[in-house]
């Protein structure tokens, strides 16, 4: 089991089973809502057996330099979460808001020092 919700105006929370971490909200270029319809789109994405970006934080991607979300890959029966800051100068292309999914990178359990990647398993 797994959420995404709003407990007070730019403060949110994500639950992975028992796992529960709060996170801020940027609500100066998308508000809540915007958030919240993300989030149901990044779940369709998921029902069809595809990674999905839930953005977290975001500001105008044209004059920022990152933004914020939880990557979560689907993999042998568990949604793998993996927190995220996309650097937007690292894209091969402008960030699409509206397709962040297709920025998602491939999944990784190791970084590239060899430390093993922070993540949180729920069943599907």
């Amino acid at each position: 089991m797994y959420n995404f919700k709003f407990i007070k105006h730019g403060v949110g929370v994500i639950q992975i089973d028992e796992f529960k971490e709060k996170f801020e909200s940027d609500h100066s270029y998308w508000q809540q809502e915007q958030y919240q319809n993300q989030w149901e789109s990044a779940k369709e994405i998921l029902n069809y057996g595809k990674a999905a970006c839930f953005i977290t934080s975001i500001t105008e991607p044209k004059t920022t330099n990152f933004i914020r979300s939880w990557v979560c890959y689907p993999i042998n029966n568990e949604f793998v979460f993996q927190e995220h800051v996309i650097f937007l100068e690292d894209l091969s292309e402008p960030f699409d808001e509206y397709n962040p999914h297709k920025h998602i990178l491939t999944y990784e359990s190791v970084s590239e020092d060899g430390d093993e990647i922070s993540e949180w398993r729920t069943k599907i």
